[in-house]
């Protein structure tokens, strides 16, 4: 008997072996998990198991919105390095949330197979009220349950307040069950993320005691803040716990059917195939399922076989496919048992186009970038010829191409000649469609030395959002009579840079811009840091990552500086920081003879906006090295408005105006004492005219907002909104 039961136990011990979750701190970079958001550091901690893997912030490894570690980081399935979440934090209605000050493993998954993390902290705005969060992953579930408990430990009443996290989905696509990838106030069982390769997922099994059913997920703002339980008074010495999945699974289909299985909502398998007009099976097609209102109800993936399944409640929906290079017809079908699809048929596209039209990006004396993204693989070649040729002969004496088929397309033109007019035009050739051509643009290169006195350069930014305005802001620039030689966007370029079918749209609109003036961008919070800005954006080289990420160059007399605030605002990398700044010095320092210069980043020092004032960090890190080394003018956005400021010789331009919804001021005896102007409600672009010794800032209205929520709302403006000069550095 003894023999037997020790031989139980045994098998016992494997099977937990074989099927247990294990929690471990990371004592290596070898045991992070990879991918494009990942942020994870030695000394995190992850929950893993043979199907998912998570890792939690130690105390100070906290980015973003967050205010301490002990929060969601990384996710990815077991065994791909495919991280693309950002991460989620506990949330009790902006911008209150948990400060964790212990993080520990509860049980590293040797005891039951149920790996357990376990932060304890307090509320950052009441440290009386005692926090305790556990996240638990068990043998083979693809889901960590997240348990929060909070304890007033005075003696008084507080609240009402929310009790939910605050998530940012990264490069997946935030979403909704029932209502899609528009995202607004919201009760839904869940909400996702949709990703390339993962999806992650939020629900809760929290029941509602007054009505026995699960309580929903309610969704309050555009990150997608879950609410698990609503607004509630937490009493003196009271606790209040709730309780939330995390999902990660490879797509959405799969979120959901975890969700359904969690929460008990019944729910169908189906099983269908994809093939071609020839026959063939169609690999790795993304599968979209609408429901009959017309809203996206689930989404997944053909495998290599052209297979896929679904899982979706009773009802009717259409069946269509989203990839580059197939056209399929919707096909409408009913859901009221188990079964299989019929195989539906795809065929071809005829015809290739410009996905994001041709935009040039870091031109120089000699070169400059011709940059464009196709739907289908191409080959791209951009003929060209001084302008003065082209005009002449009504064709182009010069030529390069690409060596093989590309979706991105970066080609440097090179061997130009300095302070030339060319222009240009795009040919693309793809062996299914063919042949298609570009209009014909033209730019200008940058001068040998600082001898050109007379030019114009724009800055403007804060385009996420509302599109449409960008471009008539863009539409302005191109038009102005000044004809500026380069632009700049001051960041915040799309609502979301890590979601790809946000550049889409934003390159539609500055395309009849950015096709004839090179275009500068500048990190933004929005960008996120992401993968994409730099797929996107060829830039001279400086320093961070891809050595694009702070940058410099000289244009005639101006040394222009570009760099990243949110360094220390989003990433809080001191270090980082500080290198960034002894970069900024030295630079200075290697330009001390420019006439002009100037500096340009997202966040500014200061603002008369409602409910802000400014960003203390950087006025530490940078203010001194600004005033010390000569810089004339600083250009910032981030605060939808306009405003000026002048401290110590330096000025500061906050111009804000390109698109994204407005902010209203402060009443004025609010205002930082060294303001000169602040204007709320114009969209607008700043430029910048050279003129010998002197540098002349005129700030141009384009459109009123009329009101923040809708991207129509706004009516035609035509004025000057501000007028100054700046001396150069020499006088």
């Amino acid at each position: 008997m003894l023999r037997k039961s020790i031989i139980l136990a045994a098998i016992l011990a494997m099977a937990i072996t074989l099927f247990a979750a294990t929690a471990f701190q990371v004592t290596s970079p070898s045991q992070l998990i990879g991918g494009p958001a990942a942020a994870g550091r030695v000394g995190d901690y992850i929950l893993q198991n043979s199907a998912i893997k998570v890792l939690i912030g130690a105390k100070d490894n906290f980015h973003g919105y967050m205010k301490s570690g002990g929060n969601i980081l990384d996710a990815s399935l077991a065994g791909v390095n495919n991280d693309l979440f950002d991460e989620v934090h506990t949330y009790y209605g902006w911008p209150k949330q948990a400060i964790y000050t212990k993080i520990f493993i509860k049980d590293d998954g040797s005891k039951s197979g149920n790996a357990i993390i376990e932060a304890v902290g307090y509320k950052n705005d009441m440290p009386f009220v005692k926090i305790d969060t556990t996240y638990t992953l068990a043998g083979n579930s693809n889901y960590v349950v997240i348990r929060t408990t909070l304890t007033n430990t005075s003696k008084k009443d507080v609240g009402p307040f929310v009790f939910g996290d605050a998530a940012f989905f990264g490069y997946a696509r935030p979403f909704l069950y029932g209502n899609g990838f528009s995202f607004k106030n919201f009760n839904s069982p869940l909400v996702a993320g949709v990703g390339d390769g993962v999806s992650y997922g939020f629900t809760t099994t929290e029941v509602n005691p007054a009505t026995g059913k699960i309580r929903p997920v309610h969704i309050a703002y555009i990150y997608s803040d879950p609410e698990i339980l609503p607004k509630t008074v937490l009493k003196a010495g009271q606790s209040i716990t709730y309780e939330r999945e995390f999902i990660v699974a490879p797509t959405l289909a799969d979120v959901e059917k975890t969700v359904f299985n969690l929460r008990n909502m019944p729910y169908f398998t189906l099983k269908g195939k994809l093939v071609d007009v020839f026959g063939n099976t169609v690999p790795f097609v993304k599968v979209i399922v609408k429901a009959s209102n017309g809203l996206t109800i689930s989404e997944t993936e053909t495998n290599a076989a052209g297979e896929y399944t679904l899982y979706l409640q009773n009802g009717d929906y259409t069946l269509g496919i989203d990839q580059a290079g197939y056209v399929m017809p919707t096909k409408s079908f009913e859901v009221s048992s188990n079964g299989n699809l019929p195989t539906f048929v795809v065929s071809y596209v005829k015809k290739n186009s410009f996905v994001w039209p041709v935009y040039l990006t870091n031109v120089s004396t000699d070169s400059v970038f011709v940059n464009l993204k196709t739907m289908l693989p191409s080959q791209v070649t951009v003929k060209y010829a001084e302008s003065s040729y082209y005009k002449a002969h009504g064709t182009f004496n010069e030529e390069i191409s690409e060596s093989a088929p590309k979706i991105y397309h970066h080609l440097k033109l090179t061997n130009l000649k300095a302070n030339t007019e060319y222009s240009y035009m795009v040919v693309s050739k793809d062996s299914l469609t063919g042949a298609m051509k570009s209009k014909v643009f033209s730019f200008v290169t940058t001068p040998q030395d600082d001898s050109l006195k007379n030019f114009s350069f724009v800055v403007y930014g804060d385009t996420r959002t509302f599109q449409l305005r960008n471009k008539l802001v863009c539409d302005a620039i191109a038009k102005d009579p000044a004809h500026p030689r380069i632009v700049f966007n001051i960041g915040d370029l799309t609502m979301d840079g890590r979601v790809l079918a946000n550049w889409n749209r934003f390159f539609w609109a500055i395309h009849d811009l950015a096709a004839n003036v090179p275009y500068y961008p500048i990190l933004g919070n929005h960008e996120y840091n992401s993968s994409y800005f730099y797929d996107a954006f060829p830039l001279p080289k400086g320093g961070g990552t891809d050595e694009e990420e702070w940058y410099s160059f000289n244009y005639g007399p101006v040394h222009f500086i570009v760099l990243d605030a949110d360094v220390i605002l989003m990433e809080k990398d001191p270090a980082k920081m500080q290198k960034q700044t002894d970069w900024l010095i030295n630079d200075l320092k290697a330009n001390k003879n420019a006439e002009f210069k100037v500096v340009i980043f997202h966040q500014p020092f200061w603002t008369n906006t409602t409910g802000e004032t400014g960003n203390p960090e950087l006025v530490k890190y940078w203010k001194d090295v600004f005033e010390k080394y000569g810089v004339n003018i600083v250009f910032n956005g981030h605060y939808h408005a306009y405003e000026r400021f002048v401290v110590n010789g330096v000025t500061y331009v906050t111009t804000a105006g390109g698109g994204a919804p407005m902010y209203q001021l402060k009443p004025k005896d609010k205002w930082w004492p060294f303001t000169v102007k602040s204007i709320a409600d114009i969209h607008h672009y700043t430029l910048v005219q050279i003129e010998g010794n002197k540098m002349v800032v005129t700030v141009k209205g384009v459109i009123k907002q009329i009101n923040d929520k809708q991207e129509n709302a706004f009516k035609p403006y035509s004025g000057i909104l501000d007028q100054f000069t700046i001396e150069s550095s020499s006088h």
